[in-house]
């Protein structure tokens, strides 16, 4: 699939939880690219902001090691040179010490972000700080016509606290100011099943029940925990994947095409299939985590609490598939065995 570079206009980005660990992999990493790509201007900000105590100097560096970790080897296609381009890339960066429920850092903020151009707030925190911070933009006369809000997952942990969150947002932020995002519809093979399903000739007609079987999705990862034993003692795979990679992916392998390519028919197409969908049942689902080798924790242990899972979804009305399609989500193993 060819990618296009869509120009876009100045803005300040602010990513809230600019030190953490999504920000560090995928985040910073994946801004780097697209300023590789154009599509980021001279006169651009972003900032960091978090409750870590370091200067600006310190986020640039945090950010460079970042890029070399995680760009995965790729390089700034327009033949500078690569160091320089780093450079430039990283003088763009600022970072302010900030609390989210309190008054530290806002006043240094709302100087940084500047009014009259875009301002996107990227809010890679727990879903418990969205309304806070929303809250907080709005107070401190950081909102206006040109504001955006970027949410991840997960977004709540179950469908009240969802709508709850919808509401607290609503407050503050027009709906279309709002972009609940998932990261893994930016992947290269994600984004390569679109071209796959809607742009071949050669596959589209053969997408459907008669000469499909049935679908599996594996999700694979290849990084352990590490250090997010208490976000999965909380979350799971069933929160931190199912419910919204692993349900994203299933929708774009079994929706009907759009009738064109803006997002609401994309989002309406999507509803079809999770609407068909049974609801799952507790003997559909297995659970487990993995235990110790000896030479690291297991994530049954009290740091380390991250189960895999796998269930098996199945239409309840859908002329696309009447098999049932199993979906799993498997942490990296840290050496030792899944107890289910």
């Amino acid at each position: 699939m060819v990618s296009r570079v869509i120009p876009v206009d100045p803005f300040d980005l602010v990513i809230f939880g600019g030190t953490g660990d999504l920000a560090r992999r995928k985040i910073l990493p994946g801004l780097f690219r697209r300023f590789c790509s154009g599509q980021i201007e001279d006169d651009v900000r972003i900032i960091g902001a978090a409750r870590s105590d370091m200067d600006t100097e310190g986020y640039r560096q945090f950010a460079q090691q970042a890029i070399e970790e995680f760009n995965e080897g790729r390089t700034c296609d327009h033949g500078e040179d690569q160091t320089s381009s780093r450079d430039a890339f990283l003088s763009k960066l600022h970072y302010v010490k900030l609390d989210a429920l309190g008054e530290e850092g806002w006043p240094a903020l709302k100087e940084l972000a500047r009014p009259g151009r875009i301002r996107a707030y990227y809010f890679s925190v727990a879903p418990r700080l969205f309304g806070p911070l929303a809250e907080k933009l709005q107070t401190t006369d950081m909102v206006d016509d040109q504001a955006r809000i970027v949410v991840e997952k997960p977004f709540g942990r179950d469908l009240a606290s969802a709508q709850e969150l919808n509401k607290a947002l609503a407050k503050h932020f027009a709906e279309e100011q709002i972009y609940r995002i998932d990261h893994y519809l930016g992947k290269e093979t994600v984004q390569n099943l679109m071209a796959i399903r809607f742009g071949n000739m050669l596959f589209e007609p053969l997408w459907n029940s008669q000469y499909v079987d049935h679908i599996q999705i594996t999700v694979a990862e290849e990084v352990g925990i590490g250090t997010r034993g208490d976000y999965y003692d909380r979350s799971g795979a069933m929160r931190d994947m199912m419910q919204n990679h692993l349900m994203q992916l299933l929708c774009l392998i079994a929706m009907e095409p759009p009738a064109k390519f803006h997002p609401d028919a994309v989002r309406d197409e999507k509803l079809k299939v999770i609407r068909a969908l049974d609801p799952v049942r507790a003997d559909d689902v297995v659970r487990g985590q993995y235990e110790g080798n000896g030479e690291r924790p297991g994530y049954i242990s009290p740091l380390f609490c991250a189960p895999a899972c796998a269930c098996a979804i199945g239409p309840a009305k859908s002329p696309w598939c009447s098999r049932t399609r199993p979906i799993r989500s498997l942490p990296k193993t840290p050496g030792g065995t899944p107890t289910f």
